[in-house]
């Protein structure tokens, strides 16, 4: 099949390009569209772990070029030690005495260590300001195509995905309103890139000395993503971004960055001009389409997809929307401390969902188990109370470097990236309350990624602050009396 092909074919580019950004920006073009090959393929096996498949042949390629010139060591970046552990304990949960099967412990490795590697790479990649620059100007443009499919999707109505493949209807049968997938796996999915990719493009905007070209690019695109906040219907990620972006604008404050506040205050204006474009423009559009439609559910005709983003005004929302988790944590921890097996929850557990069943053991375990929206309880099934800690104190870890090297930077890029960073591990860590973001992609993905760009921007400003202690010094020298010299 044709979709199989794209991702062996790219996994070999990648490594014909090799330590280059052009490498990252197509790991990341491929990632905003895995989701699209998986439906049209009816989950083929090869695109279901596409992104692995890139993502560990560039990783095997790039260190057995290091053993082959002798230079195999891991680089002094943050958390090294402790993320390998991480690994090793992910890997002996293949022992774990409740483990649904070798076959599902080790599907699951997609969601817990494949990705692991991005962080590695991108380190190797962030070597001067520049590059995060040609990263983010890289991901605004790439991002705009999921953005804009989203939006035509849902002018078009049904038909313009229904048509493609049954598996997208079967994604989206049990929603209540019309959402568009854009290129994601599920219905309103391209609102999680959008989440993500946001707080980057605002640097554009903040950051002082970039090209005036920047601008418009980043205007467009924080537009498209406004627009496909408006149209998903996926609340915690919108809340996420404005998390995200708060936490970006208070801490530049913090260095009397008063140009960040201004900026994020006209994205805000921006957003809701897009919102009110969108109720004016495209929902009657939307809403003709879904009245032709002989397949839409009378639900669909009733209910439109851009009226959830109102709702956060009650405050019925917060407290319903996800159910008590408490209970959960603590049931799970009390029975299996040290994890119920790889593969008990996520995309794992719903492949292989026969074979679990089919033991009853296993089949029992699971029943334990049960369901959750949280990832402190998903992480406690998966890898137990050692793996969360570690995973949560990873988070964490990255979100104070990301504070103070915001607050510390010589670069004001730097600083702004860092800004941006900490704006979305703050999110990351408010939304697995109720959500899992750090168990599935694009979130995974690009964690471990942007993780990587923090270490680089730790090694920059560590020179650039050696070079102005340097000049400074030189400066003094010269102006000393000659006698005193």
């Amino acid at each position: 099949m044709i979709y199989a092909v794209i991702p062996l074919v790219l996994a070999v580019v990648c490594v014909w390009l090799g330590r280059r950004m052009g490498t990252a920006l197509l790991i990341m073009a491929y990632l905003c569209l895995e989701g699209f090959f998986k439906l049209l393929s009816n989950y083929n096996t090869v695109v279901h772990v596409g992104l692995d498949i890139i993502v560990l042949t560039l990783a095997g390629y790039l260190t057995l070029e290091a053993i082959v010139e002798r230079r195999a060591h891991l680089d002094a970046l943050p958390w090294t030690k402790l993320i390998l552990v991480y690994a090793v304990w992910v890997v002996l949960q293949l022992m774990n005495p409740f483990s649904p099967g070798l076959l599902m412990s080790l599907g699951a490795f997609k969601v817990h260590l494949t990705m692991i590697p991005l962080y590695f790479i991108a380190a190797s990649l962030f070597r001067e300001p520049r590059d995060i620059v040609r990263f983010i100007v890289g991901m605004t443009i790439i991002v705009m195509l999921p953005y804009t499919v989203a939006l035509a999707q849902y002018v078009l109505g049904p038909s313009s995905v229904l048509d493609l493949s049954p598996r997208f209807w079967q994604n989206i049968s049990y929603y209540h309103e019309w959402r568009p997938f854009g290129t994601s796996a599920v219905p309103g999915g391209t609102a999680v890139l959008a989440f993500l990719v946001t707080p980057l493009t605002l640097i554009l905007f903040v950051a002082p000395g970039l090209r005036g070209s920047y601008k418009p690019l980043a205007a467009v695109s924080m537009a498209l993503a406004a627009g496909t906040f408006v149209v998903s219907g996926v609340r915690q990620v919108f809340l996420g971004c404005l998390l995200a972006v708060l936490v970006m604008a208070v801490l530049m404050m913090s260095r009397r960055g008063g140009r960040t506040a201004v900026v994020a205050a006209v994205a805000l204006v921006l957003g809701f001009g897009v919102f009110t474009a969108v109720q004016t423009y495209l929902r009657p559009i939307a809403t003709e389409a879904i009245a032709r439609d002989p397949r839409a559910p009378q639900i669909w005709r009733e209910r439109d997809v851009t009226t959830r983003l109102g709702t956060l005004s009650a405050g019925g929302t917060y407290t319903s929307s996800r159910a008590n988790p408490i209970p959960t944590i603590l049931n799970r921890t009390r029975k299996y401390p040290f994890g119920a097996g790889l593969g008990r929850t996520g995309s794992a557990k719903g492949t292989y969902e026969r074979e679990i069943a089919a033991n009853p053991q296993s089949a029992q375990v699971q029943a334990d188990v049960g369901w959750s929206d949280n990832y402190f309880a998903d992480m406690i099934a998966e890898v137990g109370l050692p793996g969360l800690v570690m995973l949560t104190t990873i988070l964490l870890g990255m979100l104070v470097n990301a504070v103070s090297l915001t607050r510390r930077a010589v670069d004001p890029l730097v600083a702004v990236s860092a800004a941006a960073l900490a704006g979305l591990y703050a999110s990351i860590l408010a939304m697995s309350w109720g959500s899992q973001p750090l168990l599935g992609n694009p979130i995974t993905a690009l964690f471990w990624f942007l993780s990587g760009m923090l270490a680089g921007m730790r090694e920059m400003d560590a020179k650039a602050a050696a070079a102005y202690d340097d000049e400074s010094d030189a400066e003094e020298r010269d102006l000393q009396p000659a006698f005193t010299r």
